[in-house]
């Protein structure tokens, strides 16, 4: 066996041995990520959607599997009966990708209690105008009915985007638009999903 094949060899058993040491670390690592993410990332912003929660909704938030996609609850629980909800979504069409909004809905209201951005690939001082808290309260208290759709004024919608970052504020909207079709969509199931997984 020449030099060359043997070269080949030991680099090919090299890149396999790796892929797969990273493989199990990353499977290892899977339950920490998501857990830290959780704590630092969607705790927060479900903590400042709902200040005022008698209960505390990122403690008692579950996830279910809807049409193969999973979405995560957090609810708001109030004399026994789930008032509210928040849940992350994916808004498409950001300059760095998908940017994920976090939306709180109140059912009883029929409103957005408030979305904030949770997590996003934008150009720092441009697009992340739009994660600006200040910006983001033009979200809160949008109706949310039947036949409600949330979009960019220029998109024919009522929501104003952020001068020089039209296309993330398009995202944005997008994430928060997505979660009132899924609650609107299964708004008479939640409540049940809350009391099943929470037992409240």
């Amino acid at each position: 066996m020449n030099e060359m094949a043997k070269m080949i060899i030991v680099l090919t058993a090299i890149c396999l041995a790796s892929a797969f040491a990273l493989t199990a670390l990353n499977n290892g690592l899977e339950a920490r990520i998501a857990q830290q993410e959780e704590f630092y990332v969607r705790g927060p912003a479900v903590h400042d959607i709902f200040p005022d929660a008698p209960n505390d909704p990122v403690a008692d938030a579950f996830s279910v599997e809807v049409d193969g996609q999973s979405w995560r609850l957090y609810p708001w629980i109030e004399n026994g009966e789930c008032r509210a909800v928040a849940l992350q979504a994916a808004g498409a069409g950001g300059y760095g990708g998908d940017v994920m909004v976090m939306t709180g809905i109140d059912f009883s209201a029929g409103r957005i209690l408030g979305a904030r951005v949770a997590q996003h690939g934008e150009t720092p001082g441009i697009g992340t105008r739009v994660a600006d808290p200040l910006y983001m309260r033009i979200y809160q208290g949008v109706p949310v009915r039947a036949g409600t759709v949330i979009a960019l004024k220029s998109a024919g919608g009522e929501i104003e985007g952020v001068s020089g970052a039209t296309r993330t504020s398009a995202a944005v909207a997008n994430g928060v638009d997505r979660a009132v079709q899924f609650v609107l969509a299964h708004k008479d199931e939640i409540p049940g999903w809350v009391r099943e997984q929470t037992g409240r």
